[in-house]
Protein backbone atom coordinates (compact mmCIF):
# COMPACT_ATOMS: atom_id res chain seq x y z
CA UNK A 1 0.00 0.00 0.00
CA UNK A 2 2.90 2.40 0.69
CA UNK A 3 4.29 1.70 -2.89
CA UNK A 4 0.79 1.88 -4.18
CA UNK A 5 0.35 5.62 -2.52
CA UNK A 6 3.78 6.56 -4.13
CA UNK A 7 1.84 7.19 -7.50
CA UNK A 8 -1.14 9.38 -6.20
CA UNK A 9 -2.10 10.37 -9.65
CA UNK A 10 -2.60 6.49 -10.72
CA UNK A 11 -4.68 5.79 -6.97
CA UNK A 12 -6.63 9.45 -7.62
CA UNK A 13 -7.64 8.08 -11.40
CA UNK A 14 -7.88 4.42 -11.03
CA UNK A 15 -10.41 5.82 -7.62
CA UNK A 16 -12.50 7.88 -9.59
CA UNK A 17 -12.99 5.01 -12.18
CA UNK A 18 -14.24 2.33 -10.08
CA UNK A 19 -16.84 5.44 -8.38
CA UNK A 20 -18.03 6.08 -12.05
CA UNK A 21 -18.88 2.33 -12.37
CA UNK A 22 -20.04 1.75 -9.20
CA UNK A 23 -22.57 5.13 -9.82
CA UNK A 24 -23.60 4.05 -13.13
CA UNK A 25 -24.44 0.59 -12.41
CA UNK A 26 -26.96 1.93 -9.91
CA UNK A 27 -27.93 5.06 -11.88
CA UNK A 28 -31.38 4.27 -13.03
CA UNK A 29 -32.09 3.70 -17.20
CA UNK A 30 -33.96 6.17 -19.20
CA UNK A 31 -36.53 4.74 -21.43
CA UNK A 32 -36.21 8.18 -23.87
CA UNK A 33 -33.93 11.05 -24.25
CA UNK A 34 -35.97 14.29 -24.82
CA UNK A 35 -33.11 16.32 -25.66
CA UNK A 36 -31.75 13.86 -28.58
CA UNK A 37 -35.44 12.96 -29.42
CA UNK A 38 -34.81 9.32 -29.89
CA UNK A 39 -35.30 6.22 -27.75
CA UNK A 40 -32.17 4.80 -25.83
CA UNK A 41 -31.40 1.18 -25.69
CA UNK A 42 -32.34 -0.64 -23.33
CA UNK A 43 -30.15 -4.20 -21.45
CA UNK A 44 -30.37 -6.58 -23.47
CA UNK A 45 -31.38 -10.05 -22.06
CA UNK A 46 -28.27 -12.08 -22.01
CA UNK A 47 -28.14 -14.78 -24.91
CA UNK A 48 -25.46 -17.18 -25.58
CA UNK A 49 -26.14 -17.87 -28.68
CA UNK A 50 -26.22 -13.90 -29.78
CA UNK A 51 -22.88 -13.66 -27.51
CA UNK A 52 -21.19 -16.19 -30.05
CA UNK A 53 -22.65 -13.98 -32.80
CA UNK A 54 -21.04 -10.95 -31.31
CA UNK A 55 -24.79 -9.47 -31.25
CA UNK A 56 -25.26 -9.44 -27.52
CA UNK A 57 -21.94 -7.75 -27.09
CA UNK A 58 -22.55 -4.93 -29.41
CA UNK A 59 -26.09 -4.65 -27.77
CA UNK A 60 -24.74 -4.33 -24.54
CA UNK A 61 -22.42 -1.96 -25.66
CA UNK A 62 -25.53 0.56 -27.14
CA UNK A 63 -26.82 0.09 -23.68
CA UNK A 64 -23.78 1.09 -21.79
CA UNK A 65 -23.22 4.23 -24.16
CA UNK A 66 -27.27 5.44 -24.25
CA UNK A 67 -26.93 4.83 -20.92
CA UNK A 68 -24.34 6.06 -19.40
CA UNK A 69 -24.94 8.85 -16.13
CA UNK A 70 -25.24 12.37 -17.15
CA UNK A 71 -25.03 11.10 -20.64
CA UNK A 72 -26.66 14.99 -21.87
CA UNK A 73 -24.13 16.87 -20.03
CA UNK A 74 -21.07 15.66 -21.42
CA UNK A 75 -22.82 15.49 -24.74
CA UNK A 76 -23.11 19.45 -23.79
CA UNK A 77 -19.09 19.26 -22.61
CA UNK A 78 -18.22 17.88 -25.64
CA UNK A 79 -20.32 20.09 -28.28
CA UNK A 80 -18.77 23.40 -26.78
CA UNK A 81 -15.09 22.20 -26.39
CA UNK A 82 -15.71 21.15 -29.92
CA UNK A 83 -17.31 23.95 -31.23
CA UNK A 84 -15.18 26.87 -29.25
CA UNK A 85 -11.76 25.19 -29.29
CA UNK A 86 -11.90 23.23 -32.68
CA UNK A 87 -13.84 25.36 -34.45
CA UNK A 88 -15.56 22.61 -36.72
CA UNK A 89 -17.95 22.81 -39.24
CA UNK A 90 -19.67 19.77 -38.66
CA UNK A 91 -20.94 18.35 -35.05
CA UNK A 92 -23.31 15.39 -34.48
CA UNK A 93 -23.33 15.13 -38.43
CA UNK A 94 -25.29 18.44 -38.29
CA UNK A 95 -23.25 21.04 -40.83
CA UNK A 96 -22.84 24.51 -38.82
CA UNK A 97 -23.62 27.45 -41.29
CA UNK A 98 -26.08 30.48 -40.72
CA UNK A 99 -29.57 31.50 -41.62
CA UNK A 100 -30.19 35.14 -42.19
CA UNK A 101 -27.71 36.15 -39.25
CA UNK A 102 -28.32 33.25 -36.99
CA UNK A 103 -26.50 29.95 -36.28
CA UNK A 104 -28.27 27.04 -37.85
CA UNK A 105 -27.35 23.22 -38.20
CA UNK A 106 -28.01 21.75 -41.52
CA UNK A 107 -28.17 17.93 -42.77
CA UNK A 108 -24.92 16.75 -43.97
CA UNK A 109 -24.94 15.69 -47.40
CA UNK A 110 -22.17 13.48 -49.17
CA UNK A 111 -22.80 12.42 -52.80
CA UNK A 112 -25.23 9.45 -52.72
CA UNK A 113 -24.17 5.68 -52.53
CA UNK A 114 -24.71 3.29 -54.97
CA UNK A 115 -28.00 2.01 -53.30
CA UNK A 116 -29.16 5.74 -52.46
CA UNK A 117 -28.57 6.43 -56.22
CA UNK A 118 -30.66 3.12 -56.77
CA UNK A 119 -33.14 3.90 -54.78
CA UNK A 120 -33.99 7.18 -56.25
CA UNK A 121 -34.10 6.16 -59.51
CA UNK A 122 -37.31 4.00 -58.67
CA UNK A 123 -38.53 6.56 -56.87
CA UNK A 124 -38.54 8.77 -60.09
CA UNK A 125 -40.42 6.08 -61.97
CA UNK A 126 -42.93 5.45 -59.44
CA UNK A 127 -43.77 9.11 -59.10
CA UNK A 128 -43.71 9.56 -62.87
CA UNK A 129 -46.10 6.42 -63.53
CA UNK A 130 -48.50 7.23 -60.51
CA UNK A 131 -48.75 10.96 -62.20
CA UNK A 132 -49.56 9.31 -65.36
CA UNK A 133 -52.50 6.99 -64.10
CA UNK A 134 -53.89 10.32 -61.95
CA UNK A 135 -54.06 13.40 -64.30
CA UNK A 136 -55.44 14.77 -60.97
CA UNK A 137 -52.20 14.66 -59.48
CA UNK A 138 -49.62 16.83 -58.59
CA UNK A 139 -46.26 16.12 -56.89
CA UNK A 140 -44.36 18.98 -54.64
CA UNK A 141 -40.83 18.09 -53.99
CA UNK A 142 -39.75 20.52 -51.36
CA UNK A 143 -36.09 21.61 -51.15
CA UNK A 144 -33.77 21.43 -48.06
CA UNK A 145 -32.88 24.30 -46.34
CA UNK A 146 -29.32 24.36 -47.41
CA UNK A 147 -30.19 24.54 -51.09
CA UNK A 148 -31.98 27.79 -50.22
CA UNK A 149 -29.12 29.15 -47.71
CA UNK A 150 -26.21 27.11 -49.75
CA UNK A 151 -24.45 31.09 -49.51
CA UNK A 152 -24.40 31.26 -45.78
CA UNK A 153 -22.52 27.01 -45.16
CA UNK A 154 -18.79 26.48 -45.07
CA UNK A 155 -17.08 26.58 -48.34
CA UNK A 156 -15.54 23.54 -47.39
CA UNK A 157 -19.10 22.23 -46.15
CA UNK A 158 -19.48 18.58 -47.19
CA UNK A 159 -22.66 18.75 -49.71
CA UNK A 160 -24.43 17.24 -52.38
CA UNK A 161 -25.68 19.39 -55.64
CA UNK A 162 -29.12 19.00 -54.25
CA UNK A 163 -29.72 21.95 -57.60
CA UNK A 164 -28.87 19.53 -59.80
CA UNK A 165 -30.32 16.58 -58.54
CA UNK A 166 -33.88 18.70 -58.57
CA UNK A 167 -33.20 19.06 -62.01
CA UNK A 168 -32.47 15.37 -63.16
CA UNK A 169 -35.85 14.41 -61.22
CA UNK A 170 -38.10 16.91 -62.69
CA UNK A 171 -36.50 16.11 -65.97
CA UNK A 172 -37.44 12.46 -65.70
CA UNK A 173 -41.45 13.36 -65.10
CA UNK A 174 -43.09 13.00 -68.30
CA UNK A 175 -45.77 15.26 -67.21
CA UNK A 176 -43.96 18.61 -66.10
CA UNK A 177 -47.55 20.27 -65.67
CA UNK A 178 -48.30 18.31 -62.58
CA UNK A 179 -45.01 19.17 -61.07
CA UNK A 180 -44.49 21.83 -58.36
CA UNK A 181 -40.76 23.25 -57.75
CA UNK A 182 -40.71 25.49 -54.68
CA UNK A 183 -36.98 26.49 -55.34
CA UNK A 184 -38.04 30.09 -56.85
CA UNK A 185 -41.07 30.61 -54.68
CA UNK A 186 -38.49 29.53 -51.47
CA UNK A 187 -35.68 31.40 -52.37
CA UNK A 188 -37.85 34.34 -53.11
CA UNK A 189 -39.34 34.65 -49.32
CA UNK A 190 -35.56 33.21 -48.10
CA UNK A 191 -35.12 36.56 -45.75
CA UNK A 192 -37.89 35.08 -44.17
CA UNK A 193 -38.70 32.95 -41.37
CA UNK A 194 -39.19 29.64 -43.61
CA UNK A 195 -37.11 27.17 -42.55
CA UNK A 196 -36.10 25.94 -38.58
CA UNK A 197 -32.74 26.46 -37.65
CA UNK A 198 -32.40 23.53 -35.27
CA UNK A 199 -34.77 21.57 -37.19
CA UNK A 200 -34.66 20.01 -40.34
CA UNK A 201 -38.54 21.22 -41.08
CA UNK A 202 -40.07 24.18 -43.03
CA UNK A 203 -41.77 26.34 -40.94
CA UNK A 204 -45.76 27.10 -40.88
CA UNK A 205 -44.48 30.17 -42.98
CA UNK A 206 -42.63 28.23 -45.50
CA UNK A 207 -45.89 25.56 -45.80
CA UNK A 208 -48.31 28.09 -45.89
CA UNK A 209 -46.35 29.70 -49.22
CA UNK A 210 -45.95 26.49 -50.74
CA UNK A 211 -50.37 25.95 -49.77
CA UNK A 212 -50.32 29.56 -51.70
CA UNK A 213 -48.78 28.16 -54.92
CA UNK A 214 -50.56 24.84 -54.87
CA UNK A 215 -54.08 26.54 -54.67
CA UNK A 216 -53.16 28.62 -57.45
CA UNK A 217 -51.82 25.53 -59.58
CA UNK A 218 -55.22 23.67 -59.10
CA UNK A 219 -57.89 26.77 -59.38
CA UNK A 220 -58.01 27.08 -55.69
CA UNK A 221 -57.82 30.87 -53.73
CA UNK A 222 -55.54 30.36 -50.85
CA UNK A 223 -57.42 31.26 -47.83
CA UNK A 224 -55.01 32.71 -44.29
CA UNK A 225 -56.87 31.38 -41.28
CA UNK A 226 -58.67 33.67 -39.47
CA UNK A 227 -57.98 33.10 -36.24
CA UNK A 228 -54.73 34.03 -34.54
CA UNK A 229 -51.64 32.63 -34.92
CA UNK A 230 -49.82 30.80 -31.43
CA UNK A 231 -46.26 30.92 -31.16
CA UNK A 232 -44.66 28.45 -29.27
CA UNK A 233 -40.90 29.58 -28.19
CA UNK A 234 -38.18 27.41 -27.25
CA UNK A 235 -37.97 24.83 -29.88
CA UNK A 236 -34.97 22.99 -30.01
CA UNK A 237 -35.45 20.12 -32.95
CA UNK A 238 -33.93 16.98 -34.49
CA UNK A 239 -30.51 18.67 -36.03
CA UNK A 240 -29.82 20.26 -32.43
CA UNK A 241 -30.32 16.94 -31.28
CA UNK A 242 -27.98 15.73 -33.20
CA UNK A 243 -25.37 18.83 -33.22
CA UNK A 244 -26.24 19.90 -29.66
CA UNK A 245 -24.75 23.62 -30.44
CA UNK A 246 -24.38 25.38 -27.19
CA UNK A 247 -24.44 28.70 -28.69
CA UNK A 248 -27.55 27.94 -31.14
CA UNK A 249 -30.98 30.06 -30.12
CA UNK A 250 -33.98 28.53 -29.81
CA UNK A 251 -36.82 28.22 -32.25
CA UNK A 252 -40.08 29.23 -32.81
CA UNK A 253 -42.94 27.40 -33.04
CA UNK A 254 -46.21 28.81 -35.01
CA UNK A 255 -49.46 26.92 -35.83
CA UNK A 256 -53.14 28.27 -36.18
CA UNK A 257 -55.50 26.71 -33.81
CA UNK A 258 -57.91 25.60 -36.31
CA UNK A 259 -60.56 23.43 -34.91
CA UNK A 260 -61.52 20.97 -37.50
CA UNK A 261 -61.63 17.07 -36.63
CA UNK A 262 -59.81 14.35 -37.21
CA UNK A 263 -59.64 10.87 -36.92
CA UNK A 264 -56.81 8.37 -37.16
CA UNK A 265 -57.26 5.28 -38.59
CA UNK A 266 -55.96 1.31 -37.26
CA UNK A 267 -54.34 0.24 -40.28
CA UNK A 268 -53.78 -3.17 -39.17
CA UNK A 269 -56.60 -4.97 -39.66
CA UNK A 270 -56.82 -7.46 -42.28
CA UNK A 271 -60.02 -6.39 -43.85
CA UNK A 272 -61.15 -2.59 -42.61
CA UNK A 273 -59.85 0.00 -40.79
CA UNK A 274 -60.48 0.97 -37.37
CA UNK A 275 -61.08 4.68 -35.54
CA UNK A 276 -58.09 4.66 -32.88
CA UNK A 277 -58.19 8.34 -32.64
CA UNK A 278 -60.66 11.09 -32.99
CA UNK A 279 -60.52 14.86 -31.83
CA UNK A 280 -58.24 18.04 -33.17
CA UNK A 281 -55.40 18.09 -35.56
CA UNK A 282 -52.73 19.41 -32.65
CA UNK A 283 -51.56 17.21 -30.37
CA UNK A 284 -51.52 20.41 -27.44
CA UNK A 285 -49.67 17.77 -24.96
CA UNK A 286 -46.35 17.38 -27.49
CA UNK A 287 -46.23 21.49 -27.45
CA UNK A 288 -44.87 20.93 -23.67
CA UNK A 289 -41.82 18.43 -24.76
CA UNK A 290 -38.93 19.52 -26.81
CA UNK A 291 -40.52 17.28 -30.27
CA UNK A 292 -43.36 20.14 -30.39
CA UNK A 293 -43.35 19.65 -34.11
CA UNK A 294 -45.19 16.06 -33.53
CA UNK A 295 -48.14 18.19 -32.49
CA UNK A 296 -49.02 18.46 -35.75
CA UNK A 297 -51.58 16.26 -37.02
CA UNK A 298 -50.01 14.10 -34.03
CA UNK A 299 -47.25 13.02 -35.73
CA UNK A 300 -47.01 10.67 -38.58
CA UNK A 301 -49.70 8.18 -38.73
CA UNK A 302 -50.52 5.64 -41.69
CA UNK A 303 -54.28 6.97 -42.43
CA UNK A 304 -56.04 9.91 -41.15
CA UNK A 305 -59.05 12.03 -42.03
CA UNK A 306 -59.91 15.53 -41.75
CA UNK A 307 -62.83 17.58 -41.91
CA UNK A 308 -62.63 20.37 -43.61
CA UNK A 309 -64.66 23.51 -44.49
CA UNK A 310 -64.58 23.76 -48.39
CA UNK A 311 -66.07 21.57 -51.38
CA UNK A 312 -64.64 17.75 -52.58
CA UNK A 313 -61.84 15.19 -51.49
CA UNK A 314 -57.93 15.05 -51.77
CA UNK A 315 -56.06 12.46 -50.78
CA UNK A 316 -51.93 13.52 -49.19
CA UNK A 317 -49.74 11.32 -49.64
CA UNK A 318 -46.50 12.95 -47.91
CA UNK A 319 -43.63 12.79 -45.43
CA UNK A 320 -43.48 14.79 -42.43
CA UNK A 321 -43.39 17.80 -43.93
CA UNK A 322 -46.80 17.67 -45.32
CA UNK A 323 -47.91 17.50 -41.41
CA UNK A 324 -47.67 21.50 -40.73
CA UNK A 325 -49.45 22.07 -44.48
CA UNK A 326 -52.15 20.28 -44.26
CA UNK A 327 -54.18 22.45 -41.94
CA UNK A 328 -54.34 25.10 -44.79
CA UNK A 329 -56.22 22.31 -46.93
CA UNK A 330 -58.95 22.55 -44.34
CA UNK A 331 -60.59 25.95 -45.87
CA UNK A 332 -60.33 24.71 -49.56
CA UNK A 333 -61.36 20.69 -49.29
CA UNK A 334 -64.73 19.17 -47.58
CA UNK A 335 -62.70 16.17 -46.81
CA UNK A 336 -58.50 15.51 -46.56
CA UNK A 337 -57.29 11.97 -46.59
CA UNK A 338 -53.77 12.24 -45.35
CA UNK A 339 -51.15 8.78 -45.77
CA UNK A 340 -48.20 8.24 -44.99
CA UNK A 341 -46.95 5.29 -46.59
CA UNK A 342 -44.44 4.24 -44.27
CA UNK A 343 -46.95 2.71 -42.15
CA UNK A 344 -49.59 1.78 -44.89
CA UNK A 345 -49.89 -1.86 -46.31
CA UNK A 346 -53.13 -1.68 -48.49
CA UNK A 347 -53.49 -1.30 -52.27
CA UNK A 348 -53.50 2.45 -52.81
CA UNK A 349 -55.47 2.02 -55.82
CA UNK A 350 -58.18 0.38 -54.54
CA UNK A 351 -58.36 3.82 -52.06
CA UNK A 352 -58.56 5.71 -54.34
CA UNK A 353 -60.91 4.25 -56.83
CA UNK A 354 -63.36 4.20 -53.29
CA UNK A 355 -62.68 7.41 -52.85
CA UNK A 356 -62.83 9.37 -56.16
CA UNK A 357 -60.41 12.13 -54.92
CA UNK A 358 -61.03 15.39 -56.53
CA UNK A 359 -57.39 16.04 -56.11
CA UNK A 360 -53.89 14.24 -55.51
CA UNK A 361 -50.92 15.65 -53.76
CA UNK A 362 -47.76 13.97 -52.95
CA UNK A 363 -45.39 15.59 -50.99
CA UNK A 364 -42.34 15.36 -50.06
CA UNK A 365 -38.58 16.86 -49.01
CA UNK A 366 -35.69 16.28 -50.65
CA UNK A 367 -34.07 14.42 -48.07
CA UNK A 368 -36.80 11.55 -47.53
CA UNK A 369 -37.71 11.16 -51.03
CA UNK A 370 -34.19 10.08 -51.87
CA UNK A 371 -33.91 7.19 -49.66
CA UNK A 372 -37.64 6.25 -49.10
CA UNK A 373 -38.14 2.82 -49.57
CA UNK A 374 -41.98 2.69 -49.45
CA UNK A 375 -42.78 5.19 -52.53
CA UNK A 376 -43.05 1.70 -54.22
CA UNK A 377 -46.50 1.67 -53.37
CA UNK A 378 -47.19 4.36 -55.88
CA UNK A 379 -46.80 1.87 -58.52
CA UNK A 380 -48.26 0.19 -60.60
CA UNK A 381 -48.05 -4.00 -59.18
CA UNK A 382 -47.04 -5.25 -62.23
CA UNK A 383 -44.06 -2.55 -62.88
CA UNK A 384 -42.47 -3.97 -59.52
CA UNK A 385 -39.28 -5.73 -60.03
Amino acid sequence: MKKLFQYPVLVLFFSILILFTLVDLIYPDRDYSDLENTTLQQRPAFNLTRLVNNQWTADYGNYVKEQFMFRDSWIDLQSRSESMLLQKVELGGMIIGEANGQVAQYTKQFSLKDSEESQLSKNIQYVDEFLSRYPNSTFMLVPSASLIYQDQLPAKAPMLDEDGYLDDIFEQIDSPSQIMDLRNTLTASRDEYIFYRTDHHWTTLGAFLAYQDYCNRIGLLPVLPEVDPVSVPEFYGTSYSSSRLWNTAADTLVYYPLENAMTIYDTTGENSFKERFSGGMYDLEKLETRDKYAAFLYGNNALSRIEGNGEGKILVIKDSYANCFVPFLTANFQTIDVLDLRSYSYSLDAMIRENEYDQILILYNFQSFKADGYLSALARPSSLS
